[in-house]
């Protein structure tokens, strides 16, 4: 149901949002001189509602491709790829990144993580497996994880590269929030 509710709350947001570009693109549009306007533009532009149509079926798209969606209901997500994401289901204190295993080959939970420069650092945490490890970094790029067996060892790889130590890493939640706030979340379905 919270789902449902959420998807309703995102087609009326693409509504509005289509028709504020739709507006914007149409005023730009007559601008233009009219001896400098393609004439497929001419007759798309006929019909103002085919341009909001167009804008608002483009943000639907847009919506659930991995850079746009971020989840429905109870579930959140954060892209960090194309391919791979770190996942929460009911806003728990764990997240998983989605396709990625540890040593010993066991999904990856963390309760805290941060990303810099292509590369996420975080914690090993999970009620359903018992890590070796305590800390992790995964080069997002290269597709890399390297794992860390104490806090100690985890902070000291961390200022050799400049990436945060344990100290700094977020929770899923203040991740999420910092990720999908701002103009994403006004200008973005």
């Amino acid at each position: 149901m919270e789902s449902l509710g959420h998807f309703l709350f995102e087609l009326i947001k693409i509504t509005i949002l289509g028709f504020i570009y739709a507006t914007i693109l149409y005023y730009i549009y007559k601008l233009i001189p009219e001896n400098k306007k393609p004439e497929w533009i001419k007759s798309w532009l006929k019909n103002k509602k085919r341009l909001w149509l167009s804008i608002s079926l483009f943000l639907l798209f847009y919506m659930f491709t991995p850079y746009g969606y971020h989840g429905l209901g109870d579930s959140a997500r954060i892209p960090i790829s194309f391919t791979k994401e770190i996942s929460n289901i009911n806003w728990t204190k764990y997240a998983q990144l989605d396709n990625i295993k540890s040593i010993e080959d066991n999904d990856i939970y963390l309760t805290r993580f941060k990303i810099v420069n292509n590369t996420l650092c975080g914690n090993l945490d999970s009620d359903f497996f018992s890590y070796q490890n305590d800390y992790f970094v995964y080069d997002i790029d290269s597709e890399k994880l390297e794992e860390f067996q104490t806090e100690t060892d985890y902070n000291k790889f961390a200022e050799s590269k400049k990436l945060p130590k344990s100290h700094e890493l977020k929770s899923f939640e203040e991740n999420y929030n910092e990720y999908w706030s701002g103009w994403r979340f006004f200008l973005l379905p």
